[in-house]
This record gives C-alpha cells, structure tokens and sequence, in this order.
C-alpha cells in the first residue's frame, strides 16, 4: 500500500512540474507577443484570454491620449508587427512595422497587391537605423498582401476586425449621443 502511494505522490507531483513548466512556456511567450513593439499601448488579447498559446493572435489596445482602439497582429520571431486602426476621415490604416537594418542608402522592399490591382514594389519608410515602416490607407480593403522574403502578410489569412473598428470609430464621434444609451465603454472624439 506504501508504495502504491509513494507512485501516486510521485505521479502527480511530476504532472504538477510539468504543467507549471506548461504555464510557465505559454505565459513567457504570451508576455514576449504582449509587450512586443508595445508603442506605449497596454495590448491585451482580442479573445479576452490571459494567456494566448498562438503568438500571433489578434490583440487590442487604445491609444493613451485619444482612446482610439487599434489592432494588431505580431511575430516575434520574424520581428514585425502589423496595426490596424482608422484614420480621421474614416478610412482603414494598416500599418506595418518591421525591425530590419534601414538607413537613407538601402531601402526595405516589399511586393504589395491591393483589391485586386496589379502587383507593385513598394518600399519601407526608415523609422530608425532598425526600424522600417510601412503604411497604406483605404476606405475598405477587400484584398492586401505584402510580401518579401523575411514575411507574407495576407489579410485573408486572418480575419481582422474592420466592423468593429467602425462602430468603434462611430460611437467615438457621436460620444453624446450614445452616453446612457449603452453599456459598451464609450470614449469621446478627440482625435486632430
């Protein structure tokens, strides 16, 4: 009988190391996707979860001024994140951030399709000395693929959450109308 339980107090104490060391793994590389390319903004995951097994999952967070809600998707891997918000006249903003060498004399290039348009070379904005950028606006996007060969983004591949991003914009320029009419949190227009 003793040792019967000697092997059963053996057993659960090796699943009890092994799923802490689980925990431990998942909560490590959720924290590194949260706090990637931060940019000031408190990310949480879209799904409302703790801690996300996939890294690369949709996240949200708002702006500290404004409260303008935003997207995002990262990699730390291929170190890149890619943001989503709306622009003052309302259009889509994906913006693309990626940590490569960049300077004035060797641009970051990439080939870009949008809304079934024709494939076009498009290059990279130096942010930093290791940072390059890349922004496209739109009223809609029903197609958007930047690709080169550290990365392929595909909007098709994901589903980002446009009409939320709208009724989100909408609620914000209308705050008056919708305070007391709503449980949702409301933050009013103050964007320039």
């Amino acid at each position: 009988m003793t040792k019967l339980l000697k092997k059963l107090t053996v057993f659960c104490v090796s699943g009890l190391v092994v799923g802490l060391l689980i925990f431990s793994y998942y909560g490590y590389q959720s924290y590194r996707a949260l706090t990637y390319m931060k940019n000031d903004l408190y990310w949480l995951w879209v799904d409302s979860q703790l801690i996300s097994p996939d890294t690369t999952a949709m996240q949200s967070g708002r702006t500290p001024h404004t409260k303008q809600l935003v997207y995002r998707q990262v990699d730390v891997n291929r170190q890149m994140a890619v943001f989503l918000n709306t622009t003052y006249n309302g259009y889509f903003l994906f913006t693309f951030v990626k940590s490569a060498p960049c300077s004035a004399s060797s641009s970051y290039d990439a080939m870009l399709t949008v809304n079934g348009e024709a494939d076009q070379p498009v290059s990279f904005q130096c942010q930093t000395p290791n940072t390059a950028i890349y922004r496209i606006a739109e009223p809609k996007f029903t197609q958007l693929k930047l690709v080169n060969s550290d990365f392929s983004f595909d909007i098709s591949e994901q589903k980002w959450p446009f009409k939320a991003l709208k009724k989100d914009d909408f609620m914000q320029r209308n705050y008056h109308f919708f305070k007391g009419r709503t449980k949702e949190p409301l933050y009013p227009w103050n964007r320039d």
